[in-house]
């Protein structure tokens, strides 16, 4: 985010020309194509056989872009999965906090006997996620927000951070519009295993591992890679939580990935 501020401050122009001027030039993408009347961008990128869509500057879609595709920020824990566990077929996944689908887009084509549930409560980023997984059958769009208990409704609170789409929070509201889910709910959908289980909710982490909170389901995630947000101060929490259920950590940049040892000593 820094190093795109630098850029803005650095380059005349727009943020709408730098941005089609960074699509030109990308070594990703073999056409893009901009929809003037709807601000978004229809992109063919190297190696996908689906477009892929984006909305225009101001928007962070590019910026999701550049870190989930382009820079496979996620790859580490795909090859953690691959290399230390005999998964069953299909590869249970959730992406807790999908945004406008494109974490979703880099696991379907990784794992092609992938299911993946996508939840993404924010209204305008769900319909930028609807337009990118069109063709996914095996993506499953939930317009719900995570939640640490059963029956929970939510609201769609302040932004963190830089406050762009990537950061929009939710707030618990006895009236909210958006339905809540548990990582339990999740599970009785599918396979009873978690094979990935991402989250990145911009702070509402800190609810799901919450002491006070049951976490049984990470004795059913193989791996979980999650983005902890430092301004609620629960990173030594979630730490001890993890090596508590038996999780190797390792620290990827802005990602904390967890490996369940206990799962690998069952499977071999």
């Amino acid at each position: 985010k820094s190093l795109r501020k630098l850029y803005n401050a650095l380059f005349k122009g727009s943020p709408q020309k730098r941005l089609h001027y960074d699509l030109l030039r990308s070594s990703f993408v073999s056409q893009a194509k901009l929809k003037k009347q709807e601000a978004l961008y229809r992109l063919e990128l190297k190696n996908y056989a689906n477009p892929f869509f984006i909305r225009n500057r101001p928007s962070s879609d590019y910026d999701v872009l550049r870190q989930v595709i382009f820079e496979a920020e996620y790859e580490t824990a795909c090859t953690a999965l691959e290399l230390n566990f005999k998964s069953g077929e299909p590869i249970t996944i959730i992406d807790a906090g999908a945004n406008i689908g494109l974490t979703s887009l880099f696991l379907a084509e990784r794992f092609l006997n992938s299911v993946i549930y996508a939840l993404e409560p924010e209204p305008e980023n769900f319909k930028m996620l609807l337009k990118n997984v069109e063709n996914f059958e095996t993506i499953k769009p939930l317009q719900k927000a995570l939640s640490a208990e059963q029956g929970k409704r939510f609201d769609i609170g302040k932004s963190m951070r830089d406050g762009a789409d990537w950061a929009r929070t939710t707030q618990e509201s006895s009236n909210g519009t958006i339905q809540g889910i548990t990582l339990q709910e999740l599970l009785n959908e599918g396979t009873g295993f978690f094979d990935i289980l991402k989250i990145d909710i911009e702070g509402a982490e800190r609810f799901i591992f919450d002491k006070e909170v049951n976490q049984d389901f990470l004795d059913r995630t193989r791996v979980l890679v999650i983005e902890i947000h430092d301004e609620f101060n629960i990173r030594t929490t979630i730490y001890k939580i993890f090596q508590k259920r038996g999780f190797s950590i390792l620290k990827q940049k802005e990602l904390t990935i967890g490996i369940n040892t206990k799962l690998i000593d069952i499977e071999s």
